[in-house]
């Protein structure tokens, strides 16, 4: 027997233990159901329902509950470990993207870096950074995550401000 979606979240709705107190539960409900096609989902629902045997219809509506039970907790447990994983990551400060740093014609260098401790000259720990820089400053901030004052989490080269990522970057290894 098929049932609709609309049919199979009202079963979910008033699932009971047994198939006969779904049926009751469903067709109590008629007569003050104002809504024509609520009316006409639970009538069907409850009608398909008395036509299963049972065991089978009981073991029908706890999957059927099971079913949507498990579909509504993945749903939160979904967002909440979304909300927990923008939580963890860092806000990014620093040079922006299309920011003028990127166009010096000194600039050779595009790094992203977490701070690790405070003792980093840019920062405090826990704070995500991108800044363009020149050798000289590029060579400043690998010393510095020699110290462990830093991770460097990415690396570009900038060239007349195109960017070219690192393929397998030295610090991820």
């Amino acid at each position: 027997m098929q049932f609709t979606k609309s049919e199979l979240e009202m079963i979910y709705k008033y699932a009971a233990t047994t198939k006969e107190d779904t049926v009751k539960a469903m067709k109590e409900t008629l007569p003050a159901t104002e809504d024509k096609v609520t009316y006409i989902i639970i009538r069907n629902a409850a009608e398909k329902l008395e036509k299963l045997p049972e065991p089978e219809c009981s073991r029908f509506i706890a999957d059927n509950k099971a079913y949507h039970i498990e579909k509504s907790e993945r749903s939160v447990l979904r967002r909440l470990a979304e909300a927990k994983e923008r939580v963890k990551r860092p806000v990014l400060q620093g040079h922006d993207l299309s920011g003028i740093e990127r166009f010096q014609s000194d600039t050779r260098h595009m790094i992203v870096l977490d701070v690790l401790n405070n003792d980093s000259p840019v920062g405090f720990k826990g704070e995500r950074y991108r800044f363009f820089l020149s050798d000289a400053g590029y060579r400043n901030a690998r010393a510095s995550e020699k110290r462990g004052e830093i991770k460097i989490k990415s690396h570009a080269d900038v060239v007349a401000g195109k960017l070219y990522p690192d393929k397998k970057a030295e610090h991820d290894r």
